[in-house]
């Protein structure tokens, strides 16, 4: 295999790869990208076996010397190119006992390699699938306003990861890691004949979100029982680099998600319309003065008025009060300040609307504008 390519032009296909493969990983070629190569077009493959990424450009006239595929160390590769001058030419080799030399300028690499038909891959017989029509900015949407409340580390494995759901024409992700949930929502397009379910784990979720632009193009989601399937194509900024398409795959995880619905309060009576960057400005200082492990702020609501305060065990207190609109008996709650606080980095209006029942249950926080976006967050048990 050889071929002759243009620095950015390398990096920009490896980026897309690079960031599934894990630096240390108990199968060595895991640790490297595969590179296939053909008269048309270069394309790199990363894996972790969970989630699979598969980078494709086409190639100009003559870059590629003659046609082959190796693996290569992933981080390596990335470094050497990124230390190497802009607009340099990279004339990347593989010899006959399998070592890849790569030249550009004065300066020569040579690196190992693994042989290409040892690099695993994920099925990618997944045509008996949902298909689902949707744009990349509305899938992008879903995943940034939802992926804050996944579970981090959690028995409950299928926690760790966002629900995605087809309902007849809604798309929506929801995410909950039993202190909080939060749930958005899109019209779109499928061929589900009935409510379908997938998991998609965490890693999977923030590759997905780096690569996804705010373009209105459509794309088109693959779900199978066990295999996410999806294909993006990036636009080259560069009139000189062409287009990139990658295929991205993730395992799917097995378990059941809770019926979130139920979690969902109803007949909240008691109403507040609250002021979105007053009320998150005010909840950051006052919680500087929370204790730092519970992270707990008092909520306390009386017509037309909202106190806000905290205290810790060094005996230092804080307290705010806001304006708001409210209108019915006065109500104290507690909560963990950053839950709020994630709530309000991702709502965008200009208001906030939390719907109560009572002290001890659940909080229904929503941006009166955009009734697609729910999120549900618990008290603490004072």
């Amino acid at each position: 295999m050889r071929l002759k390519i243009a620095k950015e032009s390398l990096i920009n296909v490896l980026s897309q790869v690079v960031g599934v493969v894990e630096r240390r990983h108990t199968l060595n070629i895991l640790s490297n990208v595969k590179i296939q190569t053909t008269q048309q077009a270069l394309t790199i493959t990363g894996s972790d076996l969970e989630v699979e990424m598969v980078a494709s450009t086409t190639l100009a006239d003559g870059a590629c010397l003659e046609a082959g595929e190796t693996t290569v160390p992933a981080r390596k590769l990335v470094e050497i190119c990124k230390s190497l001058p802009t607009a340099a030419l990279i004339d990347l080799h593989i010899t006959e006992d399998q070592r890849c030399i790569l030249k550009s300028g004065n300066s020569r690499f040579v690196l190992g390699t693994l042989p290409a038909e040892d690099y695993p891959l994920l099925s990618t017989d997944n045509s008996q699938g949902t298909q689902v029509q949707v744009t990349q900015r509305e899938l992008k949407r879903l995943f940034e306003k939802t992926a804050f409340a996944m579970a981090v580390q959690d028995v409950r494995f299928y926690l760790t990861g966002t629900l995605l759901e087809i309902d007849q024409n809604q798309l929506r992700t929801v995410t909950t890691d039993g202190h909080r949930l939060a749930l958005c929502e899109v019209a779109a397009s499928s061929t589900a004949q009935q409510l379908v379910q997938a998991i998609v784990p965490r890693k999977a979720v923030g590759e997905l979100q780096r690569l996804l632009s705010v373009e209105d193009e459509q794309i088109t989601l693959l779900i199978g029982r066990e295999l996410f399937n999806v294909t993006i194509n990036t636009t080259s900024r560069d009139k000189e680099q062409a287009d990139i398409s990658v295929r991205f795959t993730t395992k799917l995880i097995d378990g059941k998600f809770p019926d979130y619905r139920r979690v969902i309060p109803k007949g909240g009576d008691k109403h507040v319309l609250i002021a979105h960057d007053v009320f998150k400005q005010s909840l950051q200082r006052v919680a500087i003065l929370s204790n730092e492990k519970l992270r707990g702020v008092f909520l306390n609501f009386n017509p037309d008025v909202l106190q806000l305060r905290a205290n810790n065990p060094e005996q230092d207190e804080a307290i705010e009060d806001l304006a708001i609109q409210y209108q019915d008996v006065a109500l104290e709650m507690s909560f963990n300040a950053q839950y709020i606080l994630d709530v309000l980095g991702v709502l965008d209006g200009d208001d906030v609307r939390m719907s109560m029942t009572e002290a001890n249950q659940s909080v229904l926080v929503q941006d009166p504008t955009q009734p697609d976006q729910v999120y549900v967050v618990m008290p603490m048990r004072v």
